[in-house]
């Protein structure tokens, strides 16, 4: 599951998973995007804990779906 799918599902803004996970805003814009395609562990966590989803979730690098 991607970060925007994720967020959406919760109705969360980024700036809702800025202030729930401490990860930057330009972070999370740049997972969205998909310009940052492989984020640190502690990143990773960081969001999963806060969109409370199981570790390994989250997936990253294109958004398209390619």
């Amino acid at each position: 599951m991607t970060l925007r799918t994720a967020r959406e599902r919760l109705k969360w803004s980024v700036e809702d998973v800025v202030q729930r996970s401490g990860v930057g805003r330009a972070t999370v814009y740049r997972i969205e995007a998909g310009t940052i395609t492989n984020p640190s562990n502690n990143t990773v966590r960081k969001l999963e804990l806060a969109l409370k989803l199981r570790r390994g979730t989250l997936e990253f690098g294109c958004q398209l779906g390619w």
